[in-house]
């Protein structure tokens, strides 16, 4: 069988010991096989020396040029990624097609902004002088880290994840070191083996860990920074990790979250709102499987137009559900989970969330699926449950605190009042995304304010723009990515404020005038 390997230190290394087995989720076919590799302290220690000092000596705009002759690079090898991301990761075609151009995206994305920018730093803000009519000013500017990007990625988005995370450090001129989720491991080797082709990046600019992370945090430097993508406890054992706490090494957790739709009192059936509202329940319930940390996972619904909206949701979810099955035949709508684990969790995460809902549509023991033999594949059919008003106000009910990763999502009843949907989107203790549906201005005024305070991002949406509108659950690089309390705290993307995570903030303290002629001169060339 095919072993991948992983690159560090300016090498391919095959691993040795215990491989971990990947397979196709929807048929169980072994692809390929990944084993733990050594010396990732030598790893990092080349990404700092090697890989830092020939990414600073690049200056922003060109840094920016090579992510976008990347991004070219990798558009002319989209059919041969899909086809890998059907295979190993489940997705169908259109689910392939939304992790990789999402991932080119990016890398263009902060290719453009790269371009934009000059000088060995960015100026943060306006000079401010240190007390009335002083002539000395204090001026904040960024500077890139003299460490490496450790980043730690998640199983349902090998591509955008991985190269998402890649292009703002890039950009940033610090030096990558990646670890993809084993799982799905063969559409990120396969990227970095086009990443890494001779003449595409600066040496050591980036490597790849494949297997298990093995002893890498141990070599966490104070100069370095920890991206990790996944559950919350794993974010919480990285941050509590005694060498990232020894060095105060800068840390960025995206983790669980439990996103809601408010659905606004003033919205009726038979309007395009309306039909918006279903269209974006049902893809983010089973874009992906469900497998998106942005997928809307509770959807608040006023209870007059409940029934209504249940019986338009679940119409379209059947019709998934039909056709849930292999997805190398594109005539199905949805694949299967990544992985037995994560078939189980979600089985048993439907079972935790039935205490307290009741189900509308789906049965998580289904065993026949489209194009597979009955018990072949790691499969779930969308599953809508819904919960009564009284435990929809319940902040330890379930479905507040438990995430079921895969097509699963629950309607939640309400009175239609702001602070009563406030109090429910609370409960999730911090979300990435939420989404608001009101053509009402003062109900989504208001809404905005009391929601926002636990949100990373707040999609707004109307009967005027409901025709333009995405789904809430897509990422851009000029949008912030990221939310407060469980969902991690962190922070990525946003243009460049993504860039922050990798800069360093200083005060340059000092006359007007001179700090005036630094900060306009031309970049200085990199110290030896």
């Amino acid at each position: 069988m095919h072993r991948l390997s992983s690159y560090l230190g300016g090498t391919w290394q095959p691993g040795q010991g215990q491989a971990a087995v990947l397979v196709n989720p929807a048929t169980e076919a072994p692809l390929a096989e990944v084993a733990a590799a050594g010396g990732l302290g030598e790893a990092l220690q080349w990404a700092r020396r090697t890989g830092g000092a020939n990414l600073r000596a690049l200056s922003w705009r060109e840094r920016g040029e090579r992510l976008g002759a990347l991004a070219t690079l990798l558009h002319g090898a989209r059919e041969e990624l899909i086809a890998i991301a059907v295979a190993n990761g489940g997705n169908t075609r259109g689910d392939a097609k939304f992790d990789i151009d999402g991932a080119i995206g990016v890398v263009a994305g902060y290719a453009s902004i790269a371009a934009g920018l000059h000088g060995g730093h960015l100026v943060d803000g306006e000079a401010a002088p240190l007390h009335k009519g002083s002539k000395l000013r204090a001026q904040h500017v960024l500077t890139p880290r003299q460490g490496a990007a450790i980043h730690i990625n998640a199983f349902n988005f090998p591509a955008w994840g991985m190269l998402g995370k890649f292009a703002v450090a890039f950009a940033a001129g610090v030096p990558v070191v990646s670890k993809p989720a084993t799982s799905t491991a063969m559409l990120a080797a396969r990227i970095a083996e086009l990443v890494l082709a001779p003449g595409v990046l600066p040496e050591g600019a980036f490597q790849l860990l494949l297997g298990p992370a093995g002893d890498l945090l141990d070599h966490v430097g104070p100069q370095d920074v920890v991206a990790f993508t996944g559950s919350a406890d794993t974010g919480a054992r990285i941050r509590g990790h005694a060498r990232v706490l020894g060095t105060n090494a800068r840390v960025n957790i995206e983790a669980d979250s439990l996103n809601a739709a408010v659905i606004g009192p003033d919205v009726r059936s038979g309007t395009e709102l309306f039909d918006l509202i279903v269209r974006d329940c049902a893809i983010e319930l089973t874009q992906k499987a469900g497998q998106k940390c942005t997928a809307t996972r509770r959807i608040l619904v006023p209870t007059a137009l409940l029934g209504e909206l249940r019986d338009a949701v679940v119409g379209r979810l059947a019709a998934t559900a039909a056709r849930t099955g292999d997805p190398a035949d594109d005539s199905n709508r949805m694949g299967p989970l990544s992985s037995a684990a994560q078939q189980r969790d979600a089985r048993a995460g439907v079972a935790t969330l039935g205490a307290r809902t009741s189900r509308v549509l789906g049965d998580p023991e289904r065993r026949n699926f489209a194009g597979v033999a009955d018990g072949v594949g790691y499969f779930l059919e969308p599953i809508l449950l819904e919960a009564t008003a009284e435990d929809a106000l319940d902040p330890a009910a379930p479905f507040h605190h438990h995430e079921v990763f895969g097509p699963v999502a629950t309607l939640l009843p309400y009175d239609g009042g702001v602070q009563t949907a406030a109090q429910i989107v609370a409960a999730g203790e911090g979300s990435l995304v939420g989404t608001l549906y009101s053509d009402d201005r003062e109900f989504t005024a208001r809404a905005t304010v009391a929601l926002a305070p636990h949100l990373g991002r707040l999609v707004l949406a109307c009967e005027k723009i409901a025709a333009a509108s995405l789904a809430p659950g897509c990422v851009f690089p000029v949008a912030n990515h990221g939310g407060p309390g469980r969902a991690g705290d962190g922070a990525e993307l946003g243009g460049q404020h993504g860039l922050e995570l990798y800069l360093q903030r200083t005060t340059l303290q000092g006359g007007a005038a001179e700090l005036a002629r630094l900060l306009s001169a031309e970049s200085p060339k990199p110290a030896d």
